[in-house]
């Protein structure tokens, strides 16, 4: 039970000021630690955020560095873009090609006889179908082989539901029907055909039925061959044909418009009269460009790394507490806690030695190319700055840069980009070799990083027991717990002390009051 409390009745002191006045001396040590919370905190939240960079960075790395084809970047030309358009691919290599077309890739096709007394919304019951029927149908696939499937069809069915079974099957064809004409169309989405000389055959058939073969009886598709030319099937869509073309002399045949040739990807879209001319090379330009953009990422995240570690930190700026941030408008509490979170990783070894690192990482050599070969970043243009106070950033010499790429680009992507490993001696441990590339070693080193600041300052999932400034945290707030029920028994104790005393007060004042009286009757 909370003990009585006589407020001044009786002396005509103001207890509840006094007792306040007294608790906010009591209560110093209370806002140092709620302080020294706060400072966690920060210096917590300072820790992930660069987590968030690291993690930034070492996804650019992957997505652009540790496959060779996002970078080693080659480019190829068409003198005939309308009739020839060109795609070069990473394993293309720098050549010059001539190509003719003399036919291009066609769908096959198939027309339906006339359907009489028929639209889209007349059901197969109503053109003799009595019974259900299962219809195998064989198509012609884009990758050369041919695909089937059995499609389920009811007297109830409408033509407009065959139509939409057939274009919804897996055979990769399209159906249409034409009230107008009452004809059904359908072809092949796939271009190109398997036909030999000698044999006419349907790129799409029906090849078996279980019940009526609706196609033939009540549509009326004509018969053919099938794949394996015998006769006589219901055929649905036939005619189709390769695209045919001469490249570098040789006369050649594909089954789609679009094929890839010596890492070079063709587009025929016309028949041509006169050869075209398709030129691959390295793309020179979009690989400097892609190197100096890692360059300006890298300087930006050491940047920031160096900046943090390097901030000069405010010791006469301490969190505010709540009472000084009501005496202060938005602007100053806003200036004073950037102040008061400056320098909270300042000197960091975490940071420090991760940056010690990376620069080792980048001029390393990379071992496993060759002898007497690009293997360094410094061979091919890029060093640190002279200025100590950049930090270690990075330059490049272009014209170095642009020499070592067109000389031996595929010796520049090796020492970017290759995947490799450690390699130490089993008696002493030292590292023999370290064929690892530059993005390799620098993603490796970022990731023991994160991995050593996720120790320090965790991460959104961990739980305070899980690093160590949570262990701190943990702990401060124990204090604070403590020391919250330490100040409720001091302010109990100061309000028993002043109640004691106003109750003396009035005791006295009751006596006093009781004298008088006394004397007064004595006159």
């Amino acid at each position: 039970m909370a003990p009585m409390r006589i407020g001044g009745l009786a002396s005509g002191m103001d207890i509840d000021q006094l007792v306040n006045d007294l608790m906010k001396a009591e209560r110093i040590p209370l806002d140092k630690l709620y302080q020294k919370k706060q400072i966690f905190e920060w210096q917590r939240d300072a820790y992930r955020e660069i987590n968030k960079k690291l993690a930034d960075f070492d996804q650019y790395l992957f997505d652009n560095f540790m496959l060779s084809s996002n970078f080693y970047k080659k480019t190829a030309t068409s003198s005939n873009e309308a009739a020839v358009s060109v795609k070069a691919l990473s394993s293309s290599y720098d050549s010059t090609n001539t190509i003719t077309v003399s036919q291009l890739a066609m769908a096959a096709t198939g027309v339906s006889g006339e359907v009489g007394n028929a639209s889209s919304a007349t059901k197969l019951s109503e053109k003799g179908l009595a019974a259900e029927t299962k219809i195998t149908i064989v198509a012609l696939q884009a990758n050369g082989t041919y695909k089937e499937e059995e499609i389920t069809f009811s007297p109830d069915d409408t033509i407009a539901d065959v139509v939409k079974k057939l274009n919804q099957s897996s055979l990769n064809i399209n159906a249409i029907f034409d009230d107008s004409s009452k004809k059904m169309g359908i072809s092949t989405r796939a271009t190109g055909t398997l036909d030999t000389i000698d044999v006419d055959k349907a790129e799409v058939y029906v090849k078996s039925a279980t019940g009526d073969d609706i196609f033939a009886t009540i549509f009326g598709f004509g018969t053919g061959n099938d794949q394996n030319g015998n006769s006589g099937v219901t055929s649905l869509a036939n005619g189709g044909q390769n695209a045919k073309f001469t490249l570098n002399g040789l006369e050649m045949e594909r089954q789609s418009n679009t094929f890839t040739i010596n890492g070079i990807e063709y587009t025929v879209k016309a028949v041509t009269s006169t050869p075209v001319t398709v030129t691959s090379s390295t793309d020179i330009d979009g690989m400097i460009a892609k190197i100096e953009e890692f360059v300006n990422k890298y300087n930006e995240l050491i940047g920031t790394l160096n900046d943090k570690i390097r901030e000069k930190r405010y010791r006469d700026y301490p969190p505010l507490t709540d009472e000084q941030k009501k005496e202060m408008t938005e602007k100053q509490i806003e200036l004073w806690e950037e102040k008061a979170k400056s320098g909270l990783l300042r000197g960091d070894s975490i940071i420090s030695n991760g940056l010690s690192q990376m620069r080792r990482d980048l001029y390393s050599r990379v071992d496993g190319i060759g002898e007497n070969v690009i293997d360094t970043l410094s061979e091919f243009g890029i060093t640190t700055t002279s200025e100590i106070s950049s930090g270690g950033k990075l330059v490049i010499d272009y014209d170095k840069l642009r020499k070592a790429l067109e000389s031996d680009p595929d010796k520049v992507v090796k020492t970017l980009t290759q995947n490799g490993a450690i390699t130490k001696d089993s008696a002493t441990g030292q590292v023999t070799s370290d064929t690892r590339g530059i993005v390799q070693r620098l993603r490796d080193t970022i990731k023991g990083i994160i991995t050593n600041i996720e120790k320090k300052a965790g991460k959104p999932t961990y739980t305070e027991n899980q690093y160590s400034i949570g262990l701190q945290l943990r702990d401060v707030e124990n204090q604070i717990s403590d020391f919250q029920r330490r100040l409720q028994d001091i302010e109990s104790r100061y309000w028993r002390q002043f109640t004691a005393m106003e109750q003396a007060i009035q005791r006295a004042n009751q006596q006093s009051m009781f004298l008088m009286g006394q004397f007064g009757r004595g006159m």
